[in-house]
């Protein structure tokens, strides 16, 4: 719920229902999937966050989730993709401490 208030806040021009964070256990990593645009949402947000994939290397994103095929950037760690969507956004202190506190639960 936390999530997903987080990031109906930082792209407000896409509907958002629901946000969860994936594994995919075969490829052993972890993304956000963003109802119900996923692909739209993260579109639009990496357009308003330029920024997002200097800060995506800073946590070790999957090099090849950042090509323009690929939606959400991928991380090998649930903390390395929640690290990046608070830098990303710029979220105060606390703010990045609930959402850290929110996803460990």
């Amino acid at each position: 719920m936390v999530l997903t208030r987080v990031l109906t806040r930082a792209v407000p021009e896409v509907h958002v229902k629901k946000v969860e964070i994936l594994y995919a256990p075969e490829a052993k990593v972890y993304f956000i999937l963003v109802y119900p645009s996923h692909v739209r949402y993260w579109e639009r947000f990496k357009r308003t966050y330029p920024h997002w994939k200097q800060i995506a290397c800073k946590y070790k994103v999957l090099k090849w989730s950042l090509t323009p095929f690929e939606s959400c950037p991928v991380f090998r760690a649930r903390e390395d993709l929640i690290n990046w969507v608070a830098d990303t956004l710029g979220l105060s202190q606390g703010e990045g401490k609930l959402l850290r506190l929110y996803v460990k639960a």
